[in-house]
């Protein structure tokens, strides 16, 4: 009798584990006849088994992302594929579609998937990269040129396309700089010129920062700026890529430093706007000037008029330092959470 009981234990447990499996293999194994039945077609009947396929091996794997085999796993990524390029063929690098099939790829993308897929889903990301050149969003083309060099199995083409969009970008944004440079030399009416000539080098430098060109060149306008606010969001119209205008004008507090007197100590004549959201107190103490070699030397206190200084209004005042060891590299406002320098050169 006991020999029955266990014996019909055992039946029932096998039973249930028979459903649970046939439950998995039917999703799996329709997303299969979906995959096969898509090699053979083409159009509209092509697109509808693949993207039943993807819909099958998604419920799997979801249901069982630890446990699923190399095969189903490959073939999951290769349909999460197919969507995100026929997303971006025929709409936008900036569907919110795409990172949603990413994010499957990418979960299960890892070193021991196949190279192919690994090769197939870099050059995805390339295309990527291209749609975001193509529209000089040039910060978003980098990260996903070098999102796919990461997962490429091959990565050294890529790694030399990366060098060449770097290279073009740079050379593009000196090229504009130095014709705002000689227009700013040869036309005085024009005052934002050299404000316009510097914001491009930067530019340039933030791609490339061994640009020695852009380099000189950055030099001789901060030179030039010393005594003008630079002031990039006024003089740079119809600003392409947000994020690369972000980190060149990354400071919200404006300086210029009309006139320099040197003795035994440095006198300086400073105009100060304040672009930040809050209201500053003007201290003496929060101003200091920093040689080449980054020591820094405190303003000698001095009541600054006005105490406070409001949103979108100048300041002008003079301030006395120490007089620096070396040249001096650059006058900086530092009152956390606010930082702003002004280079020399």
């Amino acid at each position: 009798m006991r020999s029955v009981v266990r014996l019909s234990i055992s039946i029932g447990i096998s039973f249930f584990a028979l459903i649970a499996s046939c439950g998995l293999g039917s999703d799996e194994q329709r997303g299969d006849a979906s995959y096969r039945r898509a090699q053979h077609l083409n159009g509209l009947e092509k697109r509808q088994e693949q993207k039943m396929a993807y819909t099958m091996y998604k419920r799997v794997v979801e249901a069982h992302p630890t446990s699923i085999s190399n095969r189903l796993r490959d073939r999951f990524i290769e349909m999460s594929l197919v969507r995100a390029k026929m997303v971006l063929d025929e709409g936008s690098a900036s569907s919110d579609a795409i990172p949603l099939f990413q994010n499957d790829i990418e979960k299960l993308l890892t070193n021991n998937a196949s190279p192919n897929l690994r090769q197939e889903y870099a050059l995805f990301l390339v295309q990527m990269a291209d749609s975001f050149s193509a529209k000089e969003r040039f910060d978003e083309a980098l990260h996903y040129i070098d999102r796919a060099i990461s997962y490429a199995a091959e990565p050294k083409s890529l790694v030399k396309r990366k060098q060449e969009l770097v290279g073009k970008v740079a050379k593009e944004n000196f090229e504009i700089a130095q014709v705002e440079y000689e227009n700013g030399k040869q036309n005085k009416e024009d005052e934002d010129a050299f404000v316009r000539a510097e914001y491009y080098a930067l530019v340039a430098l933030l791609f490339d920062p061994a640009y020695n060109d852009a380099v000189k060149l950055l030099s001789d306008l901060r030179k030039q700026n010393i005594g003008t606010y630079s002031g990039y969001l006024k003089v740079i119209q119809n600003i392409p890529d947000s994020a690369i205008f972000r980190k060149v004008n990354k400071y919200d507090i404006l300086l210029a430093v009309p006139t320099v007197a040197k003795g035994g100590a440095v006198s300086l004549e400073i105009n100060i706007y304040n672009y930040s959201f809050n209201p500053l107190r003007m201290k003496s103490a929060n101003f200091f000037l920093a040689d080449k070699a980054g020591k820094r030397y405190q303003a000698r206190p001095i009541k600054i008029e006005p105490e406070m200084l409001d949103q979108e209004h100048e300041a002008k005042f003079k301030l006395n330092f120490p007089g620096p060891s070396g040249d001096i590299a650059r006058l900086i406002y530092d009152d956390p959470p606010h930082y702003s320098e002004k280079c020399f050169f």
